[in-house]
Formats: structure tokens, sequence, C-alpha cells
């Protein structure tokens, strides 16, 4: 990965990737050299791909030192070295896809630069590729700076921050688990997982001692299944 230099007047409808030209990551002051960092396009592609967009309109690219302050900036950081982008995604009908869905699928895909509603706004969300040792999730609508762990306290990521539950895998490491109508043992008996098949858990109820599959509610228990 590295940071390419280009000229928007001789390079803007070069072809960076399968959906995106140079032109579309220029400065908005109309500066001829644009700087962009390729991750940028891979992990676009990546929402493009997942979400089964439309088009993903890039709202705001590479800064020139000046733009960058004159949108609130400090005249550096990732947008004036070309490895950020804010973004609006459409679905397959035109219609904009919610910043909090974009970025769960961000931190799913390892992302560590994520600003959620980027410019306060419901749909625009800001992605960072600068390879940074530490995670930046931020809430642009809330703060321009600070950590979404730092605005919520107890929360670690954008599931926690959004009231989003997580789903995962377990294997099945008991000779046979019982598969319920709900959660507990009370409720009828509708299945039975056989060791080493998988589920995924959909959902888990309050006490997060029984977890909800396709197939039904399952005893979540350490000594019946195991993440993986």
């Amino acid at each position: 990965m590295s940071v390419k230099t280009y000229s928007a007047l001789l390079e803007g409808n070069k072809v960076l990737s399968p959906h995106f030209k140079v032109k579309e990551f220029a400065c908005k002051d109309g500066s001829d050299t644009i700087l962009i960092e390729s991750g940028l396009t891979d992990v676009l592609e990546q929402v493009f791909r997942h979400f089964g967009c439309s088009k993903i309109n890039i709202t705001s690219g590479y800064r020139t030192p000046t733009h960058d302050k004159k949108v609130g900036g400090k005249g550096s950081g990732n947008h004036v070295e070309g490895k950020a982008a804010d973004f609006v995604a459409y679905d397959k009908s035109g219609d904009k896809i919610p910043s909090a869905k974009i970025v769960l699928y961000l931190e799913d895909i390892g992302v560590k630069g994520i600003g959620y509603r980027c410019g306060g706004g419901e749909y625009a969300t800001h992605i960072d590729v600068n390879y940074r040792a530490n995670k930046w999730y931020g809430d642009e609508k809330i703060s321009m700076s600070k950590n979404i762990w730092d605005i919520k306290s107890g929360c670690r990521s954008f599931y926690d921050y959004l009231g989003v539950f997580r789903t995962y895998r377990v294997k099945i490491i008991c000779s046979a688990l019982n598969i319920r109508s709900g959660a507990g043992t009370g409720y009828t008996v509708v299945g039975t997982y056989k060791r080493g098949e998988t589920a995924e858990i959909l959902s888990v109820n309050a006490a997060k001692s029984w977890g909800k599959t396709d197939r039904g509610w399952i005893c979540l228990n350490p000594s019946y299944s195991e993440a993986i």
C-alpha cells in the first residue's frame, strides 16, 4: 500500500478500481494535485460489493492544507496525506445506506479509522487507512476527535455503541444439545445439535445464558458449546 500523486487535469479519468476514478478524490478547492492511498479504494470496493451498492459518492477525499483548514481541520492529517475519504453509499434502489450499517461492516473487516455520522449527518461515513496502531472509532455528530468509548462509557466497539448484537458461531462439544422453542428448559425440545456441529448465535436472552439459532434456542453453558 502506498500514497500516489495524480494530476486532476491529466489523470482525472484514470480508473483506480472497478467503481472509482482519480477525479472522485480531488480536493474541493479545484487543485490539480490529488493524493490517494491505494488502500482507500480497496476498502470502498469491499463496501460496494458487500452492500450491493448502485454507487458510492466521495464527499471529501484529498484536501490541500489550506482547504483542510477552511473546512475546520488543522491543515494536516489523513485527508491532507491522501489517506482518508468521506463517502455516502447507495443501495440498489438508489436509497442512501445509513452510516450505522456501514460502520459495523467496516469494523468487521478490520478498518481502524472509522467516523460514524461524518459531518453530523446520518448517511456519511469517514474512513482512513493510515495503518495506525490504535483504533479511532468516532461519532462525528458528537465529537470530531473523541473515540466512542470516551463518549459512551463501557463500549469498545460500534456494536456496543449502537446497541447491536454481534452474531457469532459456536461448536457443539457435548454428545448432543437440545434445541428448544424458547430460552429455558421449560420450553419444548424441537431438535438436537450433535457433537461437532456448528450454529450461529443470532441473539441471546437477558442473562446471556441462552442463544437463539435459526433452529431455536440452545443453552450457552461452556460445557455444551464453545465460540469459534
